[in-house]
């Protein structure tokens, strides 16, 4: 009852705290130019001095993989055996 508690409770923050989440963006508006003014060109420049992020993900999906549990052999019943006297035969 405790574990189910705690699942609902850490269920309920995160689908809160996802639905509060694009209320705390910023608005974006889409600024025109003025038709007479020109601007000048801009020149940017891709420095990728930085760390990719992509790597850090798929190491944490490798991570996960560990959890998805061991598959089972699926067993049949026998319809030829006598049936059975309880639920859990």
């Amino acid at each position: 009852m405790k574990s189910n508690l705690i699942t609902a409770v850490g269920a309920g923050i995160l689908t809160l705290s996802m639905g509060i989440l694009p209320l705390t963006l910023s608005a974006q508006a889409q600024t025109t130019n003025d038709p007479g003014v020109t601007t000048a060109p801009t020149t940017t420049t891709d420095d990728r001095n930085d760390f990719d992020w992509g790597w850090l993900g798929l190491i944490g999906l490798l991570g996960l993989a560990g959890l998805a549990g061991k598959k089972q052999a699926t067993t049949y019943r026998d319809p030829n055996t006598p049936s059975a006297t309880t639920y859990r035969d």
